[in-house]
């Protein structure tokens, strides 16, 4: 039986009856298109849709819960170098949220993702998005699919407040194991400095050929903000990775200047002693500069290069790259 069976009766089970609540139902749509003229080692030179995704959220209120609905589809021309269809509904899940906790089923960004990597992930083309050109160096999934997640309340800690967030998620439904991947991970914000700490284990059936072991990752990473200056760090290690992966360890700068932003990111990634034959490291650097003409309409520049070919390390379609584009938000 997969999570999504086991999670439906709980959730159920919290609601009061709604005929006896007063309600409000709010509903918000958006809309985003990015375009960019691509400079790609070995590569023609390319103008793409990198990007186009539209979505909607409703927010039901009642007496004593919450609903909140969230829903995405996107297009890009750069899915089918992973191997993708060019649409992809890449958020469809449910929360339901109460004072002592949120519950969340569906399909959207990895939970770890979003808020351990994500503050590292600062760049308009080359990140850690699907649509991106280029892969970044750490292992973390961006997306989760089927997943069932709890959060508690957030508590007051010092000058800041921190949650615990648990989840399993089964992206397989013919490997024999109903929880494909387990994750937890503790956050911490407050007005200047945030940090968290995850935790990730792929069960050894996810791998094509069972593994022998399980492979864990764990992650840390924060972000301090002075003024108009953000310092962010992430370190992500791995035990018994599936494709010979070690450790990833990121930092990245950003300051904003009236409506100039800028970004740069160093990854430096490491892998089991000499399984390439050539090189155990590989490292990447990126930067960036925007104009936000309106909070709807961004221009960029931008440069992604690598230290060692990506091609020794498992990826066929990463290389360096200039990128200049624009992006639309509705």
């Amino acid at each position: 039986m997969k999570i999504k069976y086991i999670a439906l009766p709980v959730l159920l089970s919290s609601i009061p009856a709604l005929a006896q609540a007063d309600t409000e139902f709010v509903n918000k749509f958006y809309g985003e298109v990015q375009g960019q003229i691509v400079w790609q080692d070995n590569q023609d030179y390319q103008g793409q849709t990198q990007l186009v995704r539209a979505g909607a959220s409703g927010l039901y209120t009642a007496d004593h819960f919450k609903v909140k609905y969230e829903a995405e589809v996107q297009y890009s021309d750069n899915f089918d170098n992973r191997g993708q269809d060019d649409i992809q509904v890449t958020i469809g899940r449910a929360l339901f949220i109460t004072d002592y906790g949120t519950f969340v089923l569906g399909k959207a960004y990895s939970g770890v993702y979003a808020e351990v990597y994500k503050r590292v992930d600062i760049h308009y083309s080359n990140n850690g998005e699907n649509s991106s050109r280029n892969k970044m160096l750490w292992e973390q999934a961006t997306y989760g699919t089927n997943v069932f997640a709890y959060s508690t309340p957030r508590f007051k800690l010092g000058n800041g407040t921190i949650k615990v967030v648990g989840s399993v998620n089964s992206p397989k439904d013919d490997n024999d194991s109903n929880f494909d991947v387990t994750s937890a991970r503790v956050v911490y914000n407050s007005k200047n400095f945030n940090a968290s700490a995850g935790y990730v284990g792929v069960n050894e059936k996810m791998k094509a050929v069972e593994a022998e072991n399980r492979y864990d990752r764990y992650s840390v990473g924060a972000d301090y903000t002075f003024k108009n200056l953000t310092f962010v760090g992430l370190a992500e290690i791995t035990d018994y990775a599936f494709n010979n992966a070690e450790n990833t360890y990121a930092a990245a700068l950003k300051y904003k200047f009236d409506q100039l932003k800028f970004g740069v990111s160093y990854q430096h990634k490491t892998y089991t002693d000499n399984w390439t034959g050539v090189e155990d490291t590989q490292s990447l650097v990126i930067a960036s500069v925007g104009y936000e003409y309106s909070q709807n309409l961004t221009f960029f520049a931008e440069g992604a290069f690598y230290g060692e070919e990506p091609a020794l390390f498992n990826d066929s379609y990463s290389e360096d790259s200039l990128n200049i584009g624009i992006r639309v938000k509705i």
